[in-house]
């Protein structure tokens, strides 16, 4: 096969990748096409300190710390199975803080590979990692569909009456049906099965996942307080919802604009102004970055550095 060919992929990759980046950027431009500059600035500067602190806290000790005990509980699954020593839960929480540090400051995929170098450089398989992270996605696909269904149930003309919260609900049923499917084939299950924890492990995993989606709602809803806004929750969950749909595939370093138009997009369909929206997006990726750069910046080198060395 020539370079040119190879590279081919790559180019097509590349191009989908601009394209919903593009489409991101379009979408918060429309967004905020009205949008008071100063208002913004205003509600950002009035930010309350306390709420803005608290959202902090719930994304790093319930969002982060749900993801590592919903890690920890399928890779003792995983190493059970494959007969390696699990990491403790301590050492699970540094590898989940660093690879959001990864993820967040940096790249999407980055945040995989600093996980799988050092599992690795500890003594797991590179197969048995490969599926402990492929199980974590199902994981959180159940965790977010139940929070879809959720909503739809409690609020359905909320969800149902913005095009967003439409769209995102109509994903979630294909991603259902297509679960669905893949239970009842037995060739399916079997094939799923090969490459993932399933059974006790994985449905514990769910639960935990479930509730790092809870903490995230919780973390945006904070920050939306945080800046004076008042949100209900059927924007909420639309919103939560749209950033997980926009943020599947990384596009741009740390879902820059992709993250903020998903959620200003979704807070405007809900009758909020897009300065407040938009006000809400930032103070949520504030409530990211800041402990991010202070805890998980520390764990990303600690766990970065000596695997590294070992992988060498």
């Amino acid at each position: 096969m020539s370079a040119a060919s190879r590279s081919a992929p790559a180019r097509r990759r590349k191009a989908v990748r601009y394209g919903i980046a593009l489409v991101g950027a379009l979408a918060l431009a429309v967004a905020a096409r009205h949008l008071d500059g100063r208002a913004l600035l205003a509600s950002l500067r009035e930010m309350n300190p306390l709420l803005g602190g608290a959202a902090m806290l719930a994304m790093i000790g319930g969002k982060v710390g749900c993801k590592s005990l919903r890690s920890q509980r399928l890779l003792a699954a995983e190493c059970a199975r494959v007969r390696c020593a699990a990491p403790p839960l301590a050492t699970t929480a540094r590898l989940l803080v660093a690879s959001h540090a990864a993820g967040q400051l940096a790249w999407g995929p980055l945040g995989f590979t600093v996980r799988t170098v050092a599992l690795q450089a500890d003594g797991m398989p590179l197969g048995a990692i490969a599926r402990v992270h492929v199980a974590e996605r199902i994981a959180e696909a159940i965790g977010i569909a139940v929070v879809a269904i959720a909503a739809l149930a409690v609020a359905p003309e909320a969800i149902l009456g913005s095009r967003a919260g439409a769209l995102l609900v109509g994903g979630v049923a294909t991603l259902a049906a297509a679960a669905a499917v893949a239970a009842a084939v037995p060739r399916l299950r079997r094939k799923l099965a090969a490459h993932a924890p399933v059974g006790v492990a994985l449905g514990v995993a769910a639960l935990w996942a479930l509730a790092s989606s809870v903490a995230d709602i919780t973390v945006l809803w904070l920050a939306a307080r945080a800046v004076h806004v008042d949100v209900g929750g059927a924007p909420l969950a639309v919103a939560f919802l749209a950033v997980n749909g926009a943020c599947a595939v990384p596009v741009t370093p740390a879902q820059i604009g992709v993250q903020e138009a998903a959620i200003t997009v979704a807070f405007a369909t809900a009758g909020i102004p897009a300065p407040a929206a938009l006000a809400c997006a930032l103070g949520y990726r504030c409530a990211h970055l800041v402990p991010l750069v202070l805890v998980g910046v520390p764990a990303l080198i600690a766990t970065w550095a000596p695997s590294r060395r070992s992988a060498g």
